[in-house]
């Protein structure tokens, strides 16, 4: 058994799921024990697999070796990423517009009385729904399975980073649309018309909000 007695300052203050796993090695713990036990505890997979990484790269005074290809799929998955993200934008818009143009249709609005490209409109955001959406259902399910053959990729920084900059736009989009809702409710402005079209923002938005969060909470499948 390797003792773990050296500490080097420079590595920072430790995680306690790391200092708990240098003692109970010290006490002549096996790692699958210790691994078993903290899974029983309730400790995700991921930050077991981190502590003991920590661990071991303190004792061995070398930092876990990063495989030459990270880089190349670093780059691959960022372009995945990015490319799923535009997708979403664009068929979640086109999704809205949709529900705009069907609200326009029957609660016009006195002030558009001129306006008359309403099947123009709709055709557009249709094709753009029909083209873009299963494009993105594709991304997703490549990624999903990227996951699923490589699970040291749930906690890959391009995922979390990538992810979190989506949730923000979402979250940012259904928060302006409760404040412009509250405003116009305020002023007493508030029609139905307008209300219904708050209301496919914030479900849209929500929806997106829901499902990513979710997902960035995964966490690997056990063995």
């Amino acid at each position: 058994m390797v003792e773990a007695s050296h500490h080097d300052p420079s590595r920072g203050i430790e995680q306690p799921l790391t200092r708990f796993i240098e003692a109970a090695r010290a006490q002549g713990a096996s790692d699958e024990f210790i691994y078993q036990m903290l899974r029983s505890r309730g400790w995700p997979k991921p930050e077991i697999e981190s502590a003991f990484a920590q661990l071991y790269e303190r004792l061995t005074g070398q930092p876990v070796p990063t495989p030459r290809s990270q880089t190349g799929e670093a780059s691959r998955d960022a372009f995945l990423y990015l490319l799923s993200f535009a997708t979403l934008a664009i068929w979640s818009q086109a999704l809205g517009q949709i529900g705009f143009i069907l609200i326009d249709q029957f609660i016009p609005n006195p002030l558009d009385r001129g306006y008359s490209n309403y099947a123009q409109d709709l055709a557009a955001s249709i094709a753009r729904l029909v083209v873009v959406f299963p494009i993105y259902w594709l991304l997703m399910r490549l990624l999903n399975r990227d996951l699923v053959a490589h699970p040291y990729k749930y906690l890959s920084g391009v995922r979390k980073w990538l992810t979190y900059l989506a949730l923000f736009v979402a979250a940012l989009t259904a928060i302006i649309a409760v404040v412009v809702f509250v405003t116009s409710l305020l002023q007493g402005e508030l029609t139905i018309r307008f209300s219904l079209q708050v209301l496919i923002v914030l479900v849209i938005a929500g929806g997106i909000l829901v499902y990513y969060l979710n997902w960035l909470q995964r966490q690997p499948m056990e063995p």
